[in-house]
């Protein structure tokens, strides 16, 4: 696997590593995927309103957008069983497989690794959210202090993660609608429907709206964050947003004496 050095020296200023190449383009995939199906299925979805007529012959009309959609689908389940695999293939690899070396091997100590992992909700997320009501309600002076995953990027990353599930076989029943209703009530397939459009909805104006504004469009980010395609953040962005991986990362580097504190 591929080593990054935790602090990349540009122009003068640190940079630190989040994200690896593999990552990266997952990513691309990801909302490359999500922002063709969005514009391929949403005319559809809400035909009678003035925008859906052109909008679904911008992208191809009756006979090009529906299978589109059907390919760009099958791409982002493609993405969804890679991404489990590669977590699941780097979960044994490097956790339980040092469990093996170290000869600590248990049941009890691979949950503990498993719930020990960055994207894992855990109790600090939970302090760290209390902590952050307490500061905007001004009952503290002092932001959290989030770690290499906070609990809204742990939010953006499940929200995406448990929809697929929900929208690929829903779609894949709609797509084979005619196969489908020879085992199984017309009623089926309306529940697919609701599934899949209501999953959609839900999913598009999550990340349209609530995560673009978080990574891309708030003042201090605005007009986009470069981080998806870097894979590096600013010292300044490190601590206003991780400032506890900053610390740990600048103390393993001998920089301890160069820690900015975060201001208030």
């Amino acid at each position: 696997m591929q080593r990054y050095p935790k602090i990349a020296l540009r122009n003068g200023k640190r940079y630190f590593f989040r994200f690896s190449q593999v990552q990266r383009i997952q990513h691309i995939v990801l909302f490359s995927t999500v922002i063709t199906l969005a514009l391929t299925g949403f005319p559809l979805r809400y035909y009678d309103q003035p925008w859906a007529k052109p909008l679904y012959e911008f992208v191809g009309g009756i006979e090009i957008a529906p299978w589109i959609h059907r390919i760009t689908g099958l791409i982002l389940l493609g993405l969804f069983v890679f991404h489990t695999g590669y977590w699941i293939y780097l979960f044994f690899k490097n956790r339980v497989g040092r469990l093996i070396r170290e000869k600590t091997l248990s049941v009890g100590n691979v949950i503990r690794e498993f719930f020990s992992m960055e994207m894992i909700p855990n109790r600090k997320d939970f302090f760290d959210l209390i902590d952050m009501f307490k500061y905007l309600l001004y009952f503290s002076n002092r932001r959290p202090h989030y770690d290499r995953m906070s609990w809204k990027e742990k939010f953006d990353y499940f929200a995406p993660y448990w929809g697929i599930p929900i929208l690929g076989p829903a779609g894949a029943a709609l797509w084979f609608r005619d196969e489908i209703t020879h085992y199984v009530p017309g009623i089926v397939l309306n529940a697919f429907y609701i599934m899949h459009t209501d999953e959609a909805l839900l999913a598009a104006l999550f990340l349209f709206f609530v995560h673009w504004y978080n990574v891309h469009y708030s003042p201090e980010k605005f007009p986009m964050a470069t981080v998806f395609l870097t894979g590096y953040l600013s010292e300044e962005e490190m601590i206003h947003e991780h400032y506890d991986e900053y610390e740990r990362i600048m103390k393993e580097e001998g920089l301890e004496l160069e820690i900015i504190p975060q201001n208030h």
